[in-house]
């Protein structure tokens, strides 16, 4: 059991208010590796392979089709050999990722972000939730302050009517648009443009939303940027999916910093399904006393923190924050889910701190609630 303390306004059923909003809630950027990256969650509505204009390509990747000669609106322009002769050890997924379609519009650093209407191309029905995966990739060599590697696109969405340029959205203060992804860089490892051998083939991210209506046109924005400024660069997309969510999901993502027994880890004990409990375990947990933080939001925020322990990263927002009984080197905690299903497809976000001797923290997990 565990017991609700330090913001006591912050009750659970208040930070589990029904979702309002259709724009996608994006979760961490991974790396992508190898075929398993495709997710599975639910049932698959829709898969797309962007490449080249006139080219026939439809790779099933770990059992996913993604359909090719898809052309959004304005997207036009493309990379060939995004891999740069790499490849994953999978020839369907090397096909994937080693083109990309790019917008028309005009270049920048950052770009403007680049849109793909997503209601027209999958069936959304109002009151589901469902979960888009996108990827990027670009490991070409490039030369000077061309340098393509160093890419990244950053993802968001926006509802309503948007008016494209080139693929462009120009009346961006009109919409209602969501928060953003962390960047996904196209070739985290910089291999093989600078160095050997290569084990990382760009990004990939997973978002979720809740459908309210039928009729707001619902788009998926990309806007690219590279460390060195004057390397202008357009919108790009490699490959993405939508699957419509059929049951609660849980994932990990980041990492926790090092107490006396060592690194804490949250591990899942059961799903968050409404009606049901939601529960976590702690493991490796040192000396001194346990919270857990469950937020609304996920955070990156690296903490000044090394008189105490270094390496130490804030995952999730302190909305409810619990103090978590410890049996040993082990805790368990557990939140207790309204049965009410409106709370559909809201994410909540958990890390356990821990504060003795020294103060750290553990893994991230986020959880869609079904």
């Amino acid at each position: 059991m565990s017991n609700r303390i330090v913001i006591p306004l912050l009750l659970a059923t208040s930070i589990l208010a029904p979702a309002t909003a259709q724009t996608i809630q994006w979760g961490p950027v991974l790396p992508t590796l190898a075929p398993s990256d495709v997710s599975l969650n639910g049932t698959l509505m829709v898969a797309r392979n962007l490449h080249s204009a006139g080219a026939a390509q439809t790779p099933v990747v770990n059992g996913v089709t993604f359909t090719g000669n898809f052309a959004p609106s304005g997207w036009t322009n493309a990379s060939t050999v995004a891999l740069n002769s790499s490849t994953t050890g999978d020839t369907a997924y090397d096909l994937m990722l080693n083109s990309a379609r790019a917008t028309s519009g005009t270049t920048g650093n950052p770009t403007g972000w680049g849109a793909i209407r997503l209601d027209t191309i999958a069936t959304l029905t109002a009151g589901r939730s469902y979960e888009i995966q996108c990827w990027f990739t670009d490991q070409r060599l490039g030369t000077g302050t061309a340098a393509l590697y160093d890419r990244a696109m950053t993802l968001s969405s926006a509802l309503g009517a948007a008016t494209l340029v080139g693929g462009d959205v120009s009346n961006l203060a009109s919409l209602v648009q969501g928060p953003l992804s962390a960047p996904l860089d196209g070739d985290p490892d910089n291999a093989p443009a600078t160095t050997t051998p290569d084990a990382v083939f760009g990004s990939h991210c997973i978002g979720t939303f809740t459908r309210t209506d039928t009729t707001t046109p619902l788009w998926l924005l990309v806007q690219g940027s590279h460390p060195v400024a004057a390397n202008s660069l357009r919108p790009h997309l490699t490959a993405f999916q939508i699957r419509e969510l059929t049951g609660p999901q849980w994932l990990t993502y980041g990492a926790g910093c090092a107490n006396p027994v060592g690194v804490s880890a949250l591990q899942l004990v059961s799903l968050p399904a409404i009606g049901g409990t939601f529960a976590l375990d702690v493991t490796n947990v040192g000396p001194g006393f346990l919270f857990m933080l469950t937020g609304t939001s996920q955070l990156n925020l690296p903490l000044p923190l090394p008189e105490f322990v270094p390496g130490c990263t804030a995952l999730a927002t302190p909305d409810l924050v619990d103090f978590v009984p410890t049996v040993g080197s082990s805790a368990s905690w557990s939140l207790a889910i309204p049965n009410n299903p409106t709370f559909a497809g809201i994410q909540l976000f958990n890390q356990a701190l821990e504060f003795g001797a020294l103060w750290s923290l553990s893994n991230g997990g986020q959880a869609t609630l079904f």
